[in-house]
């Protein structure tokens, strides 16, 4: 295939209003012949990467270029990452995640321009998402989407034990999960190293107990009382009311243990909800009913010092070695 150079931003655009230059019987001339790879987490709603695919392959057509989907573990896109800006070769836009566009901000392209058109053209960001992809007044990412974070937990197991809502409070989650912890229904929280729901779980735990990684100047600030204070309950809370198997689990192991009837309850996006949803026919409590029926949500409970949240910020880097 004759490659044609084309900008990635200008593809990033282009996308935005190929259907335009469709309806009138043609791709636009600099796409004809071009290829984009992009690489992406494999998702954990199989229906959206299926979607993805299915885009791909319009904008293809649309554009006159192949636009290729590649799809692997999300704790895999680091090393990835890396092995590509070292080599100086690789997928042409990858999928990131948190404040990763500050990591590698030396192997990315400024693509504030592009960012500026989708602002207009949607309506701003969220700071959050604004925050993790602009680095000194540049951005080295566009932001894409952010996926939020509830504890799913069942129901009918809490009102058993007389909670019929769920803890407001992290010292009252240690009490009632301790309870459950000994009727065989452990509290789940996934606490290897992964990228989503153990940093989910435990930015907050230290900032609703007081605590910081850094202050607003900048300056280092997790030596503190409220850091110290997250830590001693979160031993406690571990031994008392938690599967301990969890520090080796990544982002799948609590989905599973879930489902399958293992854990009371976990802190998780929205996918366990919808493959219980999607799979009722197979998915079942012990009473053989859909568990779905069965699935509540709830935010954190509070600290001492709060209730706060985090959300996993995503966005799409376009990387400095490509060739177009």
């Amino acid at each position: 295939m004759t490659t044609i150079r084309m900008s990635r931003r200008t593809f990033l655009k282009t996308t935005g209003a190929a259907a335009v230059a469709t309806a009138a019987g043609r791709a636009p001339a600099f796409a004809q012949g071009s290829r984009l790879h992009v690489l992406r987490w494999v998702d954990f709603i199989p229906a959206c990467d299926v979607e993805l695919k299915k885009q791909a392959g319009e904008a293809s057509k649309l554009l006159g270029a192949e636009v290729q989907f590649e799809f692997i573990n999300a704790n895999d896109l680091q090393p990835r990452i890396t092995a590509s800006i070292q080599s100086q070769s690789g997928p042409d836009i990858i999928h990131m995640l948190h404040n990763w566009p500050h990591l590698y901000e030396n192997g990315l392209l400024d693509v504030s321009d592009v960012a500026a058109w989708q602002a207009k053209d949607q309506g701003g960001f969220y700071a959050q998402s604004e925050t993790y992809t602009k680095v000194g007044g540049r951005f080295m990412a566009l932001p894409h989407s952010i996926v939020p974070g509830l504890i799913a937990y069942r129901k009918s197991w809490f009102d058993e034990i007389g909670v019929t809502t769920f803890p407001k409070t992290y010292d009252e989650l240690r009490a009632v999960g301790g309870k459950l912890k000994k009727k065989g229904h452990p509290y789940g929280q996934t606490l290897g190293h992964t990228f989503g729901d153990a940093p989910a779980w435990a930015y907050p735990l230290m900032w609703n107990f007081g605590g910081m990684e850094t202050d607003r100047g900048g300056k280092t600030a997790i030596d503190s009382k409220g850091s110290v204070e997250a830590v001693k309950f979160m031993t406690a809370f571990w031994k008392d009311a938690c599967d301990e198997g969890g520090l080796a689990w990544d982002d799948t192991n609590n989905n599973r243990a879930f489902l399958g009837g293992e854990i009371c309850a976990t802190l998780n996006g929205a996918s366990i909800y919808i493959a219980a949803k999607r799979g009722q026919e197979k998915i079942k409590d012990e009473r053989g009913e859909p568990l779905v029926r069965d699935i509540q949500h709830a935010r954190l409970p509070a600290g001492p010092a709060g209730s706060w949240s985090y959300h996993t910020a995503f966005a799409h880097g376009v990387m400095k070695y490509t060739k177009n």
